[in-house]
């Protein structure tokens, strides 16, 4: 099957293929630099369910940062000052220093 297309045509599906082609090495770029989302906290059904509740009563930001709050307190009591960690690689990054320690 042929088409017939002239000058202006062909420039113009040219520019479509670049277009295309530039935005398909952006999807593939996003794609490569991409990381596994794991939570940091594993939430029990109940806890999950009280924070919904929390959410609807007053507002995501509030509870966000009361939760924070009583996270950054009760994180105050562990001592942490000895490891290093690059944000994702937390938890990993930790039981590695303890098995090398």
């Amino acid at each position: 099957m042929y088409v017939k297309i002239d000058d202006q045509e062909r420039n113009q599906l040219s520019q479509a293929i670049d277009q295309l082609s530039e935005g398909l090495d952006a999807f593939i770029e996003l794609y490569n630099e991409s990381v596994e989302d794991k939570p940091l906290l594993q939430l029990t059904e109940e806890n999950e369910g009280l924070l919904g509740k929390a959410i609807i009563k007053f507002g995501g930001n509030e509870v966000n940062e009361k939760v924070n709050k009583v996270i950054a307190e009760l994180l105050e009591w562990l001592p942490l000052d000895d490891v290093q960690s690059n944000i994702g690689d937390e938890g990993e990054e930790a039981k590695s220093e303890k098995t090398e320690n």
